[in-house]
């Protein structure tokens, strides 16, 4: 697929952080409530929060772990597969790169809406 564009790359780079707050944010309302069920016993919730720590921690590890010009292609796919790339984020990237974000099966229940 080559590589990505430098300035595509640039503008990724700068909005990682803010990604990622997004991310967490969305992974700690749920975490929240998934502990403010009323009618879930203790150990339940523990156990669901346990599940959803590990899966959020795969979303977190598939998305920003690898953060290299040679691999952000992939990167992007799995950002927007997450939801992570909104519209806003799409606008600054070139055609090319929105062109492969567009292509991108962009499931409403994966998204951090």
């Amino acid at each position: 697929m080559g590589s990505i564009s430098e300035r595509d790359w640039k503008y990724l780079r700068s909005i990682k952080d803010d990604l990622l707050a997004t991310l967490c944010a969305h992974i700690n309302r749920q975490a929240q409530e998934i502990l403010q069920r009323p009618h879930v016993a203790e150990a339940e919730k523990y156990r669901q929060l346990y599940r959803h720590m590990e899966a959020s921690d795969q979303i977190v590890a598939e998305c920003f772990d690898d953060w290299r010009r040679s691999t952000m292609w992939i990167t992007v796919r799995i950002l927007a597969g997450h939801g992570l790339l909104q519209s806003e984020h799409i606008r600054h990237l070139t055609e090319g790169a929105q062109a492969l974000v567009a292509d991108c099966e962009l499931p409403e229940s994966r998204g951090v809406g």
